[in-house]
């Protein structure tokens, strides 16, 4: 299996990370907003890190996450949206359940890291 999946979840992860938290960081009405608000990009610009070096830590904190919310996206794409339409969006929610599979079998080329990183 190729783990340059895991590169490319990576960098987009820390391409993205930023763009995603630049508004609640920027509206943030109080001191406690503003710190969650860094706190997530933080860990999140760890992860793409993780990814980018290929460990198995940022690999399980990227996908079961993802899994979660492609099932929850799932149920609720059946039961909310119309017949023709739901289809698209079952497929659109089954999308983020790939990095699951592709995590386990890709497992055991994976790394946990060294003593820092």
């Amino acid at each position: 299996m190729n783990r340059n999946y895991f590169r490319a979840f990576g960098a987009l992860t820390l391409l993205l990370n930023p763009t995603i938290f630049a508004g609640p960081i920027i509206d943030a009405r109080t001191q406690t907003q503003l710190l969650r608000g860094l706190f997530l990009m933080a860990v999140g610009e760890l992860v793409g890190f993780g990814l980018v070096y290929q460990r198995k830590w940022a690999a399980l904190y990227f996908s079961i996450p993802l899994f979660c919310f492609s099932m929850r996206l799932l149920g609720v794409s059946i039961y909310e949206v119309a017949f023709p339409a739901n289809l698209l969006a079952m497929g659109y929610s089954l999308s983020f359940a790939l990095p699951l599979p592709l995590t386990i079998r890709s497992w055991k080329e994976l790394t946990w890291g060294r003593t820092f990183f």
